[in-house]
């Protein structure tokens, strides 16, 4: 009698528990997100979350050029990781040179490009109406990875949300260790730039983050790097008198 295989969800959690088992940790969120990107074939995995006021912040990248992307949806204020965030859904975009990409992301996808990706897949981490975040899986290839993978990458989504519950429920820092420094400087500086250039143009949050974005674009300037200038005083959005 042939030996049964194990079921999807089974070999999905013994990858988990083997990553784990590198660095002789419990498994956590940020190993949901590297094996989701690993049955992906993607080169490189970000995580946005989904702040308390809805909006989509990164905070982790397995990698250089992952991390450039999520944050350069950030300033841009487009990409994979919104449209999921907004829409619920996941999305995946086969070829980035493709008429869809363009569309979707006119600004975002040449960078993509530039970088050398050449198809996405964004998975939602969310229960039921609850969005939790986003899982960009970067490729170097075009097309889509297998059938098995991408139902095995959902299987890493839906334990990333019960990781993240039962950190909550025992204690655990969980996503609060997974965040990336770097991103976490960032987000602290844009907000602050935000108030500071909504009250110099009076004009509300929304639309100072906008001129922010539309001054870092514009530059060819990190949204953070403007924030950190406008924050210490170097650059001012004030109407000349």
């Amino acid at each position: 009698m042939r030996p049964q295989r194990p079921d999807r969800a089974t070999r999905v959690w013994e990858k988990l528990r083997f990553l784990a088992s590198q660095t002789d940790s419990v498994v956590t969120v940020e190993h949901a997100c590297v094996i989701c990107g690993d049955v992906l074939e993607a080169a490189g995995v970000g995580l946005t979350l989904v702040t308390g006021g809805g909006s989509a912040e990164p905070v982790f990248a397995t990698d250089d050029r992952s991390r450039e992307l999520e944050d350069l949806q950030f300033t841009l204020g487009e990409g994979p990781a919104l449209d999921v965030t907004h829409d619920g859904v996941l999305v995946v975009i086969t070829d980035v040179t493709g008429a869809e990409a363009a569309r979707r992301w006119p600004i975002f996808t040449p960078e993509a490009i530039d970088r050398g990706v050449k198809s996405i897949i964004a998975v939602p981490i969310q229960t039921g109406a609850i969005k939790i975040g986003v899982v960009d899986c970067y490729r170097e290839l075009a097309g889509l990875p297998s059938m098995e993978g991408q139902a095995e990458a959902l299987v890493c989504a839906e334990a990333a949300i019960g990781l993240a519950v039962a950190d909550v429920d025992v204690g655990r820092p969980g996503l609060a260790e997974l965040i990336d420094l770097e991103f976490t400087e960032h987000r602290a500086q844009v907000h602050q730039a935000t108030g500071m250039v909504s009250v110099q143009l009076d004009i509300g949050l929304a639309d100072a983050l906008v001129r922010l974005r539309a001054h870092a674009y514009a530059y060819g300037r990190k949204l953070g790097e403007v924030a950190d200038d406008v924050v210490r005083r170097r650059v001012t959005f004030r109407p000349e008198p």
